[in-house]
């Protein structure tokens, strides 16, 4: 009769060691997914002011914004075609860098917006599309928009 006492008090408490590891390991898996909800908005966040200092840069160069909105090629002066080279190698590395927190993000509404502005940008922009042919390695996704 003792031996049956302990193994039902054994079991019990093998029960209820087992559903509080279910509960401590659903709130771990909570926290975790919080966690990576936060680190990928605080990326977004990072990509967003990045490219507002872009804009920013473009504003200290009146003119320089035809070239990533209106299809305008990249400029033959020398002193233009550099800045609008920088600026273009950072957008685009900015855009990249948002496709790929997006992405990592689950469920995020970000990620469609993000994605539409990229392709935007990429398709109206000739110097964008010029650096990614002379480097087909450093902007993937971005060139792996439909």
């Amino acid at each position: 009769m003792l031996a049956t006492i302990t193994a039902i008090s054994g079991l019990v408490g093998l029960i209820a060691s087992l559903v509080f590891v279910a509960v401590q390991t659903r709130a771990v898996s909570e926290q975790v997914r919080t966690a990576n909800n936060l680190n990928g908005t605080n990326a977004l966040d990072i990509c967003l002011s990045s490219v507002r200092e872009i804009y920013f840069k473009m504003l200290e160069f009146p003119g320089t914004r035809r070239y990533f909105y209106e299809g305008v090629p990249c400029p033959i002066d020398e002193v233009e075609r550099e800045r609008v080279l920088l600026i273009a190698e950072a957008l685009a590395d900015v855009l990249e860098e948002g496709l790929v927190a997006t992405r990592r993000i689950p469920g995020t509404e970000s990620f469609e917006d993000w994605r539409d502005c990229s392709r935007f940008m990429r398709d109206h922009s000739p110097t964008i599309r010029e650096l990614m042919s002379e480097h087909p390695l450093w902007w993937r996704e971005l060139r792996a928009l439909g």
